[in-house]
């Protein structure tokens, strides 16, 4: 009896397997993002992903304080929706109330598409009841850590994203993950192109490949 729940035991505490997303998928989220000098900041969004056409979009209803969208560019000082669209490798900036459009940077720098096993190479830190929601924690050593919350479970894929936390400046929380994409969501605009080019700093720098890309 007491083999046995050794046994158990040392089941139980084994690592899961590494983080993986479901092909398809959409889910809301609440970001709160803090820099010195600018103060904390938040917004709501949506995160669309189809690994099957090579695509995501990234919905913030404020990105003021995004740093690519808003952060030492035009529209630092102007509260709008901004969109990250992936598309074909090619990180587009769309400003769906101004009817703005351009092109940030591309896999080439970085900052394309997002494979389903993007955190394969995680740490698994533990367990931790994050927001009431009992979870596993993983450390995505990038510029920083990045600390990953998802559901607990054994097969990957039936594991929901809880939060995404970059030290220590920007914290995306959640909501329920649908397997249904709104149609034609993933679709880019018309006046998208890659003859024009995002005049924030950050994206100039990416272009440049002065810097390294950060965030979803």
């Amino acid at each position: 009896m007491i083999g046995l729940f050794l046994v158990l035991a040392s089941v139980s505490a084994q690592t899961p397997l590494s983080p993986m997303w479901p092909n398809t998928f959409w889910q809301p989220f609440n970001e709160t993002t803090k820099y010195s000098l600018i103060g904390t900041h938040s917004t709501t969004g949506n995160f669309y992903y189809d690994w099957t056409i090579k695509a995501y979009r990234v919905d913030r209803a404020n990105g003021r304080y995004d740093r690519y969208c808003g952060l030492a560019g035009p529209y630092e000082f102007e509260n709008t929706p901004c969109s990250h669209i992936v598309n074909n490798g090619n990180r587009f900036l769309y400003y769906s109330s101004l009817n703005k459009c351009c092109f940030c940077c591309n896999a080439a720098n970085g900052c394309g598409m997002l494979f389903p096993g993007w955190m394969t190479n995680a740490t698994y830190i533990d367990t931790e009841i994050h927001n009431g929601v009992m979870t596993y924690k993983w450390d995505k050593k990038g510029l920083q850590d990045n600390f990953i919350y998802e559901t607990v479970g054994s097969v990957p894929v039936d594991r929901v994203t809880v939060s995404i936390y970059q030290v220590s400046d920007d914290d995306m929380e959640f909501g329920s993950r649908s397997s249904t994409l709104p149609a034609g969501i993933l679709n880019l605009p018309s006046i998208c192109n890659l003859n024009t080019n995002c005049e924030t700093a950050a994206c100039s720098a990416l272009r440049s490949q002065k810097v390294t890309f950060k965030g979803l």
